[in-house]
């Protein structure tokens, strides 16, 4: 069809042939395209760092005011962020759901699950989710690698089917040792899917867990990525994870610069992960992180960097001459607050658990002097925090708020009075089946609702400044515990030690304990204070140890006594060793029935 217009000269050039008309045309279109794939290519690089591409992750136990489900939604709502993948202990599996709803209602993506639960896959076939499920594969031992990666790929092979099943991604997660080097998740991720049509298989990078790629980085990222399914950033330096530096703010590495840029040019374009993973106030740690990025993504242009982010939580100040209440220590009698009262308990002490210290109704009773704020102090706790019957009541890490923790009925109950300010303060907790309530020196700090028992109890001891099973202590000292069957409510501050009654199921004073012995410092030119010295490398008495059996049996321990495992390993593979890995989708043991010279061999050391 011939049109007017074509035919118009106005189109012409003087002295111009179609050819070279078109040759200038070609001209144009190919520097159109050109300007169109650069401005393609900044918008990805801005998209693979967005905000809405951005992954929390490590943000559940990693947190000292031990958000719930709501205050966590919430928080990372309001950062920004539009995903959360989910760690988790064995106190947070009560709170399964309600996190799911809860991210629900601030539309927020339930992107990965940390390891397996029976519970998760229920609940995610519940409301129709299909998050990656994030494990670590074991590390068995073989003649050759090859024959390694294909017994790592056999032995996931349950995992493969159950998360293919749910319609969720199974994504190899780094954490160190052989299984996790980059080329030997690529290859598992390989041979699943090209020899077991496992395309949904995967693998989740951690760079905090890869200080030792960082040489050859560019080439690992390379091998990874046609399995890569999510990023996860750290601040970096070499060495880092040898030195104390292995969890850092973006931006407080000096290598995080080139190493974004080696992400953004190798062509990544998926999720991105910003950890918290430290025992900070998670929500400051995450904004650290987000400072950061702000602050390095000018400087991938070229552009001069802006004044470096004041980072909230990264060399904080912390108070000195204090002990820390990270470890429990061990238990002496120091002065209490005063001469009738005797002796306060310094350090952590457990005793036995009976059934009455968990039966409610309940009221816990005792005095404190709680030294610093930073951490989490542990005044009175029953059984372990893995038992849904488990009760500790404590100071709130960053505030000092007098709390108590149910994790069986709905998690931490909170005041607003800080009882972590070196002064005495009597302390109380009144627990019934549907109410909670908190005093601080005989007034009322907090009253909630408590919800129905959920979750199987564990019994076990009864612990004053730590936890039972060990880890978080008391910067501070306990004195007068008094437990109570039923409910006692305070009457002002008792001006003597507390008495036992009819009520009464136990009274701890700590008395009897012994006072701290005498340190070199202050006993200067007493050697025998601290007794002998003791060389705990010394080569053993071998006249001793002539005296000792051949062989001694160690009785089999019972099955209730025994961790639970996934079914792996396999009864068939039993010649081999399986690293733990500490988490509900990995291996726990050996199905060897006896260690010998030969099979010792290959014994791995596993993860703490």
């Amino acid at each position: 069809m011939n049109h007017p217009s074509l035919k118009s000269p106005l189109l012409r050039l003087p002295g111009a042939t179609s050819r070279s008309l078109a040759a200038a045309f070609a001209r144009l279109l190919f520097v159109w395209l050109a300007c169109f794939a650069g401005l393609s290519s900044r918008a990805a690089e801005v998209q693979l760092f967005a905000r809405t591409n951005l992954v929390a992750w490590c943000i559940v136990p990693f947190d000292s005011k031990k958000r719930g489900p709501a205050e966590r939604a919430e928080m990372v709502a309001k950062l920004g962020f539009t995903k959360v993948a989910y760690d988790w202990r064995q106190e947070h599996v009560a709170q399964f759901e309600q996190e799911i709803l809860e991210y629900q209602k601030h539309k927020l993506d339930y992107f990965a699950f940390w390891s397996q639960h029976d519970e998760a896959y229920r609940l995610f076939e519940k409301h129709r989710l299909h998050p990656q499920i994030w494990v670590m594969m074991g590390s068995p031992a073989a003649p050759t690698n090859e024959e390694r990666v294909q017994l790592a790929a056999k032995n996931l092979l349950s995992v493969v089917e159950r998360t293919r099943k749910a319609g969720c991604q199974l994504t190899l997660y780094n954490h160190g040792g052989w299984a996790g080097e980059p080329e030997n998740m690529a290859a598992v991720a390989k041979v699943l899917r090209e020899q077991h049509g496992a395309a949904h298989v995967g693998v989740v990078y951690n760079l905090h867990h890869g200080h030792d790629h960082l040489d050859r980085f560019p080439a690992a990222l390379k091998t990874m990525l046609p399995y890569l399914h999510c990023l996860n950033l750290n601040g970096m330096v070499a060495g880092g994870d040898k030195k104390g530096q292995k969890i850092l703010p973006l931006g407080a590495g000096d290598l995080d610069l080139k190493l974004l840029q080696i992400i953004r040019d190798s062509g990544y374009r998926g999720p991105i992960g910003i950890i918290g993973h430290t025992n900070d106030d998670v929500e400051q740690r995450l904004q650290d992180n987000l400072d950061g990025l702000d602050w390095l993504l000018p400087q991938l242009d070229g552009k001069p960097p802006g004044p470096k982010p004041k980072f909230r939580t990264h060399n904080a100040p912390r108070a000195e001459n204090s002990q820390s209440p990270s470890v429990a220590s061990a238990s002496t009698g120091q002065p209490s607050l005063a001469k009738e009262f005797g002796r306060a308990l310094a350090g952590g002490l457990v005793v036995e658990g009976k059934p009455e210290y968990r039966a409610l109704p309940l009221t816990i009773e005792c005095r404190a002097k709680v030294n610093a704020k930073r951490g989490f102090n542990i005044l009175v706790a029953s059984d372990p925090k893995a038992s849904a019957e488990h009760w500790e009541l404590y100071s709130y890490a960053g505030s000092g708020f007098l709390s108590l923790y149910l994790p069986g009925r709905g998690g931490e109950f909170k005041t607003k009075v800080d009882i972590a300010d070196g002064q005495w303060h009597a302390l109380a907790a009144v627990i019934e089946p549907a109410r909670v309530r908190l005093f601080v020196d005989g007034q009322l700090a907090h009253d909630a609702p408590a919800q129905p028992l959920k979750g199987e109890p564990k019994p076990g001891g009864l612990a004053f400044g730590r936890l039972v099973e060990g880890g978080l202590g008391c910067d501070g000292l306990v004195d007068d515990v008094r437990l109570t069957r039923g409910v006692r409510e305070p009457k002002g501050v008792p001006a003597a030690p507390l008495k036992r009654d009819a009520s009464t199921v136990g009274l701890w004073d700590f008395d009897e304990l012994p006072p701290p012995k005498p340190s070199a410092a202050n006993a200067p030119g007493t050697p025998s204070a601290q007794g002998p010295k003791v060389d705990y490398w010394a080569v053993e008495d071998a006249a001793a140890r002539a005296k000792l059996p051949l062989y001694q049996t160690i009785p089999a321990a019972r099955a209730d006594e025994l961790t639970p495992h996934n079914g792996l390993p396999k009864a068939e593979t039993f010649r081999t060793w399986t690293r733990s890995h500490g988490d509900g989708g990995s291996s726990r043991f050996s199905a060897l029935t006896q260690i010998n010279r030969s099979n010792v061999k290959n014994l791995q050391p596993a993860w703490t």
